[in-house]
């Protein structure tokens, strides 16, 4: 397996990446010497890889017992943090045992989450099998789960051992997780790493088929853009809230949706939401916004909400996005990231944040969606002047 070493401020790990090694996952598992190994896992995972895993893992490290959840964003709440340690706690668990989170990013928020509140912490150790965990949600320290009022309002920071990751597991994904991974690299490339977007211009698939080659190319990027801006900023306060480009409007998509919109999916729409109230703002220019929309195309994500979605729900979430607070913005706006153009993004002082006039972010959500005709009221406004 490929290291890459992953470092936010004081906090270290090794990222391990390979192809076909699920040997190598169960030797590093080992080398840890648990007391006990807890695999968390949906119920579909833990049908295709968990029960494997955790047998082998039994076999070759030491005990280990599968915990399991129901599949779906819907059930990323603090019920299932509450269950699983409960069975944690029932199968024995210690100071020492190791949560290994095997699964996507819902799993993996929940897992994290889990590890953070058993005994105060015990160790976590990531196996992503989403190529959004891959390269987005397991490279974060945020571990955080749903409330009644939003997605990822309850949570903590929390950093795994290592990550443990093996691209054979992305070949049973469907082309809906595919894509939705594939929509947070076209993020990264847009707002942070714009070098890498001819070539991944030219290896997008709308099918959702890639190589194992092109996709330990796009992961090995997208490890590059993030170490870009936490490298100094752990908690994502400050130059690591460029991450949630596009997640503004593609949270309130995903919970609108009650998860039916998978998460890369939704930022993929919201970043060409972001690009047009950009572009109404007077920052940027029709290109960006052309360039969002063929990019997220491209990826085989349609760049509207889809019509099944009440987008009267979704402009209800926007109210609760979770960078309130980072501005003290004006009545009636909320905080967004917003670029110029492809990794210039706009700040506010020292905060890659600008305020943006809700009835405007509203309007444009009207308009994008899959029979969206509304005539835009900004239309046509002059440029905005700099920025403080």
């Amino acid at each position: 397996m490929q290291v890459t070493p992953i470092a936010m401020e004081e906090a270290s790990f090794p990222y391990r990446l390979g192809t076909d090694c699920a040997e190598d996952v169960v030797a590093r598992l080992a080398a840890l010497r648990a007391s006990s190994y807890l695999v968390v896992a949906d119920t579909t995972v833990a049908a295709l890889y968990g029960v494997d895993l955790t047998a082998r893992i039994d076999k070759e490290a030491g005990p280990a017992h599968l915990l399991t959840h129901e599949v779906g964003e819907v059930h990323k709440g603090l019920a299932t943090v509450g269950a699983l340690t409960e069975q944690a706690l029932e199968h024995g668990a210690d100071r020492r045992s190791v949560v290994v989170a095997l699964g996507g990013g819902v799993t993996g928020n929940i897992a994290g989450l889990v590890a953070s509140l058993l005994f105060r912490g015990i160790r976590l150790v990531h196996v992503p099998t989403t190529v959004v965990a891959m390269l987005d949600s397991v490279l974060s320290l945020k571990q955080a789960v749903n409330a009644t009022f939003g997605k990822n309002l309850v949570g903590t920071f929390y950093q795994p051992v290592e990550v443990l990751a093996d691209t054979a597991m992305l070949r049973t994904l469907p082309p809906r997780e595919i894509r939705s991974g594939i929509g947070e690299v076209v993020k990264n490339a847009l707002a942070i790493r714009p070098s890498m977007l001819d070539r991944l211009a030219g290896a997008l698939r709308a099918d959702g088929r890639y190589d194992d080659e092109t996709m330990r190319w796009i992961i090995a990027e997208s490890l590059a853009a993030k170490a870009m801006v936490t490298r100094d900023d752990k908690h994502e306060r400050r130059s690591g809230l460029v991450l949630e480009y596009g997640h503004t409007t593609g949270h309130a998509i995903e919970h609108a949706s009650r998860g039916e919109v998978a998460h890369g999916a939704g930022v993929a729409v919201g970043m060409t939401i972001a690009a047009e109230v950009s572009r109404r703002l007077g920052h940027a220019d029709a290109g960006l916004v052309a360039l969002h929309r063929e990019l997220v195309a491209a990826a085989g994500v349609e760049p509207v909400i889809p019509a099944h979605v009440d987008t009267a729900l979704v402009k209800n979430w926007l109210a609760y996005d979770n960078k309130r607070g980072y501005l003290d913005s004006p009545p009636g706006h909320t905080p967004m990231v917003l670029l110029s153009a492809p990794g210039k993004v706009l700040h506010t002082g020292a905060m890659p944040l600008v305020p943006v006039p809700l009835a405007l972010l509203e309007e444009v959500v009207d308009e994008t969606t899959a029979a969206g005709t509304a005539e835009p009221a900004y239309a046509g406004r002059a440029p905005a002047g700099p920025l403080p």
